[in-house]
């Protein structure tokens, strides 16, 4: 089941009100979320290249690219559209979301320097889907921890890449589980 369709069912089997998407890109999950869900919504992303970030070539110039299972090369994934052109992605997901204003919030910014924008025990869950390089995916899920609500969810995806499930095993040890394809979530007692 796609990350999209896990959190849905989350939502719905725990009627969550307020979820928070951490790296929205063109709003793919936020955008599921709106149409399958009476959610609201704050999205964060700094849609912006990101030279200091010693992962970010490696993230979005040369990682493998997968459709349907099969092996995309990275010049097939670029005609298609799916280049990482960051202000067309803002422009497209701000404009996406218009028709949803009174449900999505968003902030421009990367997650761990507008972390103080989000009040602590305030979201039903957080969506981990932003920078995936180790310690950057350990320090984002320990900052937004304390914006949960008991009960709440910490999910993220990809728990394939090494860098997010050796993040969330230092952050969680055993207290996480795996579901989906890839979908890793933590409750807060």
């Amino acid at each position: 089941m796609d990350r999209y369709r896990v959190i849905e069912k989350f939502a719905k089997e725990n009627n969550w009100k307020q979820g928070l998407e951490l790296g929205v890109w063109v709003g793919v999950t936020t955008f599921w979320l709106m149409k399958n869900t009476t959610l609201k919504m704050t999205c964060v992303d700094s849609w912006e290249v990101q030279d200091d970030n010693p992962e970010y070539d490696w993230q979005y110039n040369k990682k493998p690219v997968f459709k349907n299972g099969e092996l995309v090369k990275l010049e097939e994934f670029k005609h298609e559209g799916q280049v990482w052109n960051h202000n067309a992605n803002e422009k497209r997901f701000r404009k996406d979301a218009q028709q949803w204003s009174d449900r999505i919030t968003t902030i421009k910014g990367r997650s761990l320097e507008v972390v103080g924008q989000i009040p602590d025990d305030s979201v039903d869950f957080v969506f981990h889907d932003s920078d995936h390089s180790y310690p950057f995916v350990k320090n984002e899920i320990e900052a937004y921890w304390p914006k949960l609500r008991s009960g709440g969810y910490a999910i993220g995806d990809d728990y394939n890449w090494s860098t997010v499930s050796k993040s969330v095993k230092e952050v969680f040890g055993k207290n996480y589980n795996v579901t989906g394809k890839g979908v890793w979530y933590a409750i807060k007692n």
